[in-house]
């Protein structure tokens, strides 16, 4: 059964009218009209309903269909218009198609007007589904721009952050060596957790700023929960108490960047709801269990009035929204169905009216071992020849204190520099080498160096402020040597030089 055709008809006439709606009908049209004979009867009834096509008779009393015409256009409606007349010369018919009128014929041969609704409705909807379409991919290059930019912020910011949390590490400890508990040492403690909480701020721009990113790996959906709660934390503190139920595993398979995009969204969702309910009770609550063998359910709660029946599927249609005109584009549950299906996930939601609604996720379970050596990492790394290369000299600076006196730590700022001295014949225990840099990046410098000395290509540990490009990420996949993000782990760091044999042991071998 085809769906009912509901028709705007601007027509004084009631005879004519019946004659209108009986052609329709006999093309096969189900139809529910509703008449109009004035300019301001139009108007009201083009600002309380939604309708499907017009049809208007060219000459009325007080106004014509070319007026009407243009006050469809005036609100960027863009459904059917056809025009019916008694009486329309060659020359007015042009003019009315020339303004943009779908068609029009007249009320004695009125045989072709079902077929051409039906032709006028395809058509309405392939142009609805065009925008559509060009919407989505403007919103997707301003998406991929906006990521962009945050990359680039973070890399930014992460180099003097870097410096910053290396500098405050070694004055901790030296503090901390001794044994005063003086004002300044509180005074740099509270600056580390200053520090800190930049860290996890620039963290999760740059996991925002890669949501194509659809490699998956074992990760705490915790952590990325909580990450999206930052940055959604504008949005919903003042709408909402958020409450946290973790009782599951946080190992999950799955990738930051696109699940981080799902939580952003139904959190945003979700804050909306609650803010726009009747209720007294304005919670947001988060809940991780698990479901079944081998997945973890992650589930997102609101207080709002929950979602009708008839449109619980709908609202995963691209472009439908129940938020006011400005404020939703109809394209966030959509994206988040999308996105959810590339990472192998089950995506749904249980609602019940006045009773809010719960959307969630549940996804596979991984196991996420803590490496040995990190957990048991030494304090400190001594007796160790080090490079670092960094286009910023104050991370190296930074470094070069943090790994202490006992290590001979020599910093570069040019990669040309730095293989020169390796051309001279000295050899290092490690090799610590920033990935981004202007004149010499770290690709091109370890390719340099595995000509010039295999051995100490080996020896590499890179280091990245910023999201890895898809070349970098296949670069160091190829080479399986290790990164670092900045700013840098100081335990993980020398975690990961301890490991690592001395060059002379392994010479003399």
């Amino acid at each position: 059964m085809p769906p009912t055709l509901r028709l705007l008809l601007v027509e004084d006439s009631e005879d004519d009218a019946l004659l209108v709606l009986r052609e329709l009908r006999r093309g096969g049209h189900d139809v529910t009209a509703t008449r109009v004979e004035t300019a301001e009867a139009l108007t009201q009834a083009l600002d309380s309903g939604e309708w499907d096509a017009i049809i208007s008779d060219y000459a009325l009393p007080r106004f014509d269909a070319l007026a009407a015409f243009h006050l469809v256009r005036q609100r960027g409606l863009d459904v059917p218009f056809l025009i019916v007349s008694g009486q329309m010369g060659e020359d007015t018919a042009v003019a009315a198609m020339k303004a943009g009128v779908h068609d029009f014929l007249l009320k004695d041969r009125l045989g072709r007007l079902g077929p051409a609704m039906t032709r006028e409705l395809r058509e309405a909807k392939l142009r609805a589904e065009r925008r559509g379409m060009q919407e989505q991919l403007l919103l997707s290059d301003r998406l991929a721009s906006l990521g962009l930019l945050s990359a680039s912020v973070a890399h930014e910011i992460n180099n003097p952050l870097s410096s910053l949390l290396a500098n405050l590490d070694f004055l901790l400890e030296t503090e901390s060596a001794r044994g005063s508990g003086s004002e300044q040492e509180q005074a740099l403690l509270d600056s580390r957790l200053c520090a800190e909480h930049i860290r996890e701020i620039v963290r999760d721009i740059k996991v925002f700023s890669r949501p194509e990113d659809k490699e998956r790996g074992a990760l705490d959906v915790h952590r990325v929960l909580d990450s999206s709660l930052r940055m959604a934390r504008n949005h919903v503190s003042h709408r909402a108490q958020v409450l946290k139920d973790y009782s599951a595993s946080a190992r999950v398979l799955g990738s930051e960047g696109p699940l981080g995009q799902i939580f952003l969204n139904l959190l945003i969702n979700a804050a909306d709801a609650v803010a726009e309910s009747d209720n007294p009770r304005r919670e947001i609550r988060l809940v991780t269990r698990p479901e079944g063998p081998g997945h973890v359910r992650v589930e997102i709660h609101d207080t709002g009035r929950g979602i009708p029946p008839e449109l619980r599927e709908r609202i995963f249609e691209p472009f439908f929204t129940t938020k006011p005109v400005g404020v939703g584009t109809g394209l966030g549950l959509a994206i988040c169905r999308r996105l959810a299906q590339e990472l192998g996930a089950r995506f749904g939601m249980e609602s019940a009216p006045e009773q809010g609604t719960v959307f969630y996720l549940v996804l596979p379970s991984a196991d996420m071992k803590e490496s040995r050596a990190e957990s048991v990492a030494p304090l400190h790394v001594s007796e160790r020849t080090v490079l670092v290369l960094d286009d910023e000299a104050m991370v190296g600076r930074a470094l070069q204190r943090v790994l202490g006196a006992a290590c001979d730590v020599q910093v570069f700022v040019q990669g040309a520099k730095a293989l020169e001295r390796v051309a001279e014949g000295q050899r290092f225990d490690a090799i610590l080498c920033d990935l981004l840099m202007p004149e010499m990046d770290g690709i091109q410098f370890y390719e340099r160096l595995r000509w010039l000395s295999p051995e100490q290509a080996q020896r590499v540990i890179f280091m990245t402020g910023g999201a890895l490009t898809e070349r970098a990420r296949a670069f160091l996949a190829t080479t399986n040597r290790p990164c670092l993000e900045k700013p840098i782990e100081v335990r993980r760091l020398r975690s990961l030089l301890a490991d690592m044999p001395r060059w002379s042991v392994e010479a003399r071998a």
